[in-house]
């Protein structure tokens, strides 16, 4: 379970928030798709921060292209085709977090040798049809979560292999790349995700 003084919003994709408020990175360009990806990304990060008592706030878009929170606020905003969401906490509550939305059946065989360990692949091998696209789409996206977790703490580039997501479980994402200290806070995490509107929605959060 989230701490209940962490707070989300989710929406279905759609453009709310004015793209001309927008607070772009300098000599950046952006397709008018991505604007109003952002702008939808905005939008609940803003309905999440009214929960958490900040009203209006100005969140740029920082040259790594990751959201700029408000002072004493951690967060993560994520969006597929059909589903658009945000999650916010006082970073006295949560050192950080990492939000990711994928449609069910978005994670490929193809890609498998890309995306995921040799673990994952066997893991999900003997699955049904049905199973191998939910639990596929899951380990995927439980691992974009992750790396929106761990980037601000340590920032370091971390392949989708560099990890490993606790299997049959699926409770703790395992660091296998030896560029993360044994000692990091990061290796302490917890995965929640659940199911919505035919997406997998996956939240992580540090023990």
């Amino acid at each position: 379970m989230l701490k209940h003084n962490t707070y989300s919003f989710f929406t279905p994709h759609k453009q709310e928030f004015p793209i001309n408020k927008l607070v772009l990175p300098p000599n950046h360009q952006f397709s008018s798709k991505r604007l109003a990806d952002l702008s939808t990304g905005r939008y609940s990060a803003n309905k999440a921060l009214e929960q958490l008592g900040v009203k209006d706030a100005i969140i740029p878009i920082g040259e790594d292209g990751a959201p700029i929170w408000p002072e004493g606020i951690v967060g993560s905003i994520s969006h597929c085709d059909s589903l658009t969401g945000a999650i916010v906490a006082k970073s006295s509550v949560h050192i950080s977090l990492g939000l990711d939305i994928e449609e069910i059946g978005s994670v490929t065989v193809d890609l498998w040798d890309l995306v995921f360990t040799e673990n994952e692949r066997k893991y999900l091998s003997v699955l049904t049809e049905k199973e191998m696209l939910v639990q596929s789409t899951a380990i995927f996206s439980i691992k974009e979560a992750f790396y929106k977790f761990q980037h601000p703490l340590t920032n370091t580039f971390l392949d989708f292999l560099d990890v490993e997501v606790s299997l049959p479980y699926f409770d703790n994402v395992v660091v296998l790349s030896n560029e993360i200290s044994i000692e990091s806070m990061i290796r302490k995490n917890r995965i929640n995700y659940f199911f919505d509107n035919d997406c997998v929605i996956s939240i992580i959060t540090k023990n």
